[in-house]
């Protein structure tokens, strides 16, 4: 199969499957903060961010090295599945170890230190989902994944929905999610041995210690970008004693995450191509990276600029007036949105160019800017400088791994570019204030209309970038050039 249609069959199914997650999940947020209220929703957000914090520890990349390797040589599934589950088996053992001892002493009640155990446990759980859905990526069979994930995240939200509809509140919400996040991966590790490999514990100490050493860089790196993309809530919650404030500022995470659905399912549908072509065929990773940056941003800019013009009105619609204080904060966060999706990209390539020591550098100076701003603004600002911090780690990352990549890989003109795309985003943010006393569908879509017009006339998007869109999403095979 072409480069294309290998693309485009990838990104088809890991849109299907993340449209279906992050729909599920994001009226799974509404329901819980509605139904629990700032307070309640707050020790929630809690609980999963922390729990997030603790569990990347049990996975420390291997997902990643198991994509990497087995896309490049599929006979190695078996041999690097059973060693990374047992590797997994252990490092989530010694997670809860990590946990009970370390909570107590952070400062929390009792209550919390009990609810973030619990989040641990039904994290460890999902990642553990995550890991067969690396499986079948490994492969591209992604529309395994998709029944895996549905399975997973179908299960978890009806458990919570339940609990919910019973008034069991925060506590009763906690023990439904673990019990069906035991039962999702148990169902979802039967899927995998009888469709798609035997997947049975291994003990090859050789292949351990070359996963290890090789694993070490990532896992590094994902420890530090998940320290630093929790940082903030876990500070906010030691600066700042009241939880509503964390209800608050999650309810603005919980969107920004939704709205990473693109960048995620484009790159993860590419990752295994990025990786087959980092080898022999740079020409064609270069293109494929160019590509994949530009069309991203130009996504990301309009949600920026329709979230931004319409957040007032129904984030509260949606939420509840209990959260009417989030719409500050997603008024600033909102800009970070541009900068996500280009990380995507970037550390994609980065993985896929196995440049890891980089991504730990540049983490690692992301986690002490984010510890260091949010230690001078939380105490003053709180949720709000929590948000500052946030866009301004994740500036820093970008222009730190664009300079490098600029330097020593794939020179891109992009001083041009971006402000070429800065001036078609600035005429789309005019036209929105100059439609203001449209109806909001009709002032979206006609601002949307000249933000489109301004690519086309800046050169930014031409008709060959139409022809190859259609190309990816096409059905049509024989639309596809090969390569």
């Amino acid at each position: 199969m072409s480069l294309l249609g290998r693309a485009r069959k990838n990104i088809a199914l890991k849109f299907a499957t993340e449209a279906v997650i992050r729909l599920l999940a994001l009226i799974f947020v509404v329901l819980v903060a509605r139904t629990l209220g700032d307070q309640d929703y707050g020790k929630y957000a809690l609980m999963i961010y922390v729990g997030g914090f603790l569990t990347i520890l049990s996975d420390l990349g291997l997902n990643t090295l198991l994509i990497r390797e087995v896309s490049r040589d599929h006979r190695l599934l078996p041999a690097y599945a059973g060693n990374i589950f047992s590797l997994r088996l252990l490092l989530s053992a010694g997670v809860l170890l990590l946990s009970s001892g370390l909570l107590p002493g952070m400062g929390y009640s009792r209550d919390v230190v009990l609810l973030i155990l619990l989040g641990v446990l039904s994290l460890l759980c999902n990642h553990l989902v995550e890991f067969f859905g690396a499986i079948t990526n490994s492969l591209e069979r992604f529309e395994y994944e998709l029944w895996i994930k549905t399975l997973n995240k179908g299960l978890t939200v009806l458990a919570g929905l339940l609990a919910l509809w019973l008034g069991t509140g925060i506590w009763g919400l906690a023990w439904a999610l673990l019990i069906a996040h035991v039962v999702s991966a148990l169902l979802n590790g039967g899927i995998i041995r009888r469709r798609v490999t035997v997947l049975t514990l291994a003990g090859d100490f050789r292949l351990w210690k070359k996963l290890i050493r090789s694993v070490l860089p990532i896992g590094l790196s994902l420890v530090f970008i998940t320290a630093y993309v929790r940082l903030d809530i876990i500070m906010l919650s030691l600066i700042r004693s009241d939880t509503a404030e964390i209800g608050w500022y999650s309810v603005p995470v919980k969107i920004i995450e939704a709205l990473s659905l693109f960048p995620y399912l484009i790159m993860a549908g590419l990752f295994p191509i990025f990786s087959s072509l980092s080898g022999a065929e740079h020409e064609k990773l270069h293109g494929a990276y160019e590509k994949a940056l530009v069309y991203l941003v130009i996504v990301a800019l309009p949600l920026v600029l329709l979230i931004a013009q319409l957040a007032d009105p129904w984030l509260v619609f949606i939420f509840g007036p209990l959260f009417q204080n989030s719409v500050a904060s997603l008024k600033i966060i909102i800009w970070v949105v541009p900068l996500i999706f280009m990380h995507y990209a970037l550390l994609h390539l980065l993985f896929a160019l196995n440049r890891e020591r980089l991504i730990i550098m540049g983490s690692a100076l992301a986690l002490l800017f984010n510890l260091a701003t949010n230690l001078v603004l939380l105490p003053r600002y709180g949720y709000l400088g929590a948000s500052v911090t946030t866009v301004a780690t994740e500036l820093l990352l970008v222009v730190f791994y664009l300079a490098h990549l600029q330097r020593s890989a794939f020179r891109l003109p992009l001083a041009d570019r971006f402000l070429r795309l800065g001036l078609c985003a600035l005429l789309m943010a005019l036209s929105l204030r100059w439609l203001s006393f449209l109806p909001v569908g009709l002032e979206a879509a006609l601002s949307l209309l000249v933000y489109a017009g301004a690519l086309f006339l800046s050169r930014l998007l031409v008709r060959e970038d139409l022809i190859l869109v259609r190309r990816i999403f096409s059905t049509d095979e024989a639309l596809a050039p090969k390569y």
